[in-house]
């Protein structure tokens, strides 16, 4: 798998990953949006993207490193894949966006705000780390650790673009998210994801038979 395709894994992943806005920094940014700051929403976005591309680059580091040198990494992989995956398609499938009294319970609101946030998340680490196995099982045959860097970056992009895709939204319809549209697509993301699990779940199989 060529760099370029690992940046567009990690961008997809990064853009589809922020959708849910049941996270503290949807819900800061959205509280903010619904204020009218829009340019605040979208910097606390971006600022959560920076952080998180890091983590992205050290999961896909630390991958790359430790691991790629086992065989066993591939069907672990496909194993891990599967879980996570179905995990969270399921939670998507099921997604309802937050009531708007949810979205005030932040008033702050910057950039800094926003890395922070992400910064103290060490879930995002697993998160990253379970892209990375989707790869692998994707056929991501030891790549350089140098990667790690673009694949980061890409992740931030994803994410940024989500938040600036989301703060065009919440400007377009004055701070209200337009629930039943973006409830259903988050919904259809989701069965997306949980179909890629079961692919994976049935190659893990296969390679155990």
């Amino acid at each position: 798998m060529r760099v370029l395709a690992i940046c567009v894994m990690a961008l997809l992943f990064g853009f589809i990953g922020s959708m849910p806005l049941a996270g503290p920094i949807a819900i800061i940014a959205v509280s903010r949006a619904s204020r009218g700051k829009y340019g605040e929403a979208l910097r606390i976005g971006l600022g959560a993207a920076a952080a998180e591309g890091v983590y992205a680059g050290i999961a896909f580091w630390g991958y790359t490193t430790f691991l790629a040198r086992h065989a066993i990494v591939v069907p672990i992989s496909h194993g891990a894949t599967a879980i996570v995956l179905v995990a969270i398609g399921v939670r998507f499938a099921f997604w309802k966006p937050p009531d708007a009294k949810e979205t005030d319970a932040n008033k702050a609101g910057s950039a800094l705000l926003g890395f922070s946030v992400s910064a103290i998340n060490p879930t995002l680490l697993l998160t990253w780390s379970a892209a990375v196995a989707f790869l692998y099982s994707r056929g991501l045959n030891e790549p350089s650790p140098a990667y790690a860097i673009p694949f980061g970056l890409s992740a931030a992009a994803g994410i940024g673009a989500w938040f600036v895709t989301l703060a065009a939204l919440l400007r377009r319809y004055q701070g209200r998210v337009p629930r039943q549209g973006l409830k259903w697509f988050v919904r259809s993301m989701g069965l997306v994801l949980v179909v890629l699990g079961l692919w994976s779940g049935v190659k893990l199989v296969r390679m155990i038979a």
